[in-house]
């Protein structure tokens, strides 16, 4: 075929224009989530332990109310079943008022010690005592900040929504048949497979970072990356080239904030706070922790998360096989 027998592309300029304007409003919205969200943890009802009889876990628990809502003090009767609720995901700390001791756990990084250090410093000077501080739950070395399993469910989410995104555009955004659409799935399955277990690898055996859980780390990053290829591809299924910046804004602009990245969700801003627990980046990001520090305790929710998204993505990437959509399409000159 000769050039000029090619037809030729017909440039919308309105459609053009707004998709600038979609990617302003989405850069725009990028910034004030990230900042909304990260650019001040606050505590908000911190759950912590208090241990002993009634009459002393009260005394406690009336000192802190009336400091405000930083922390939430719950009794336990014994240091045992305090730690057990530690490590079991229940609180972050506990504070024995007898000795004067504080348990705390730097899995999640030094804020969280800090503000449990700040708020139980003048309880104990009140009852006389001096403050020592335990860590029962020490991070690792190579996570002092607390922010490798952040950035390793980062890394996770951004090759889950890019692979959807890139077979989008080269095989089209719906799969054309239901054969086709299985194809897929099981594909984005393989490639989920294969980014959890190489993300664990770089992280444990190539820093050295987050080790003893391997298997168990390999499998939620594999479900991770699953569940937002899948959720991609059905955007795009259902939406095209809208559906990659939905999954963009759902993805990066709300998701990442409201995983907290170093901090635990109940020092986030009341939105954030709200909208965390029902994404895939809060879900894996505290999946990772729980299977490395917390012995794989607290699992059931962050997995039911992941796979709540997992199977919705593979409802529809399959129900909508087949179907055209107009938004990647241009007409052409005869």
């Amino acid at each position: 075929m000769r050039e000029s027998d090619r037809p030729e592309r017909v440039v919308s300029y309105p459609v053009a224009a707004l998709f600038m304007l979609a990617v302003f409003v989405l850069g725009a919205a990028f910034i004030a989530s990230y900042v909304g969200g990260l650019h001040a943890p606050r505590p908000h009802r911190v759950p912590v332990a208090v241990v002993g009889p009634p009459q002393a876990t009260a005394r406690v628990e009336a000192a802190l109310r009336r400091e405000g809502d930083t922390i939430d003090p719950r009794a336990y009767p014994t240091a045992g079943a305090a730690d057990r609720a530690i490590r079991r995901r229940d609180v972050y700390g506990a504070y024995l008022p007898q000795q004067g001791r504080l348990l705390v756990t730097s899995a999640f990084g030094p804020t969280t010690v800090t503000v449990l250090r700040g708020a139980f410093g003048p309880v104990a000077a009140a009852g006389g005592k001096s403050l020592s501080v335990r860590d029962v739950v020490p991070a690792d070395a190579g996570d002092s900040e607390g922010l490798v399993p952040f950035y390793l469910v980062i890394g996770w989410i951004v090759s889950g929504y890019l692979v959807a995104a890139i077979l989008g555009l080269y095989r089209g955004m719906a799969a054309g048949t239901p054969r086709d659409g299985a194809l897929r799935v099981l594909a984005f399955a393989v490639y989920a497979a294969a980014m959890g277990g190489a993300g664990t690898l770089i992280v444990e055996t190539g820093y050295g970072y987050l080790p003893g859980a391997p298997w168990l780390l390999a499998g939620v990053g594999a479900l991770c990356v699953f569940a937002v290829t899948v959720a991609t591809a059905a955007a795009e299924s259902l939406l095209g080239i809208i559906g990659t910046a939905l999954t963009i804004l759902v993805f990066v602009v709300l998701g990442n904030p409201s995983a907290g990245g170093p901090w635990p969700l109940q020092f986030l801003p009341g939105f954030w706070r709200d909208v965390g627990p029902w994404l895939p980046n809060w879900a894996a990001t505290e999946a990772v922790r729980n299977a490395v520090y917390f012995d794989g305790h607290a699992l059931t929710r962050p997995l039911v998360v992941l796979g709540v998204w997992a199977a919705a993505g593979i409802a529809l990437v399959l129900s909508l096989a087949g179907r055209t959509n107009p938004v990647m399409r241009f007409p052409a000159r005869d």
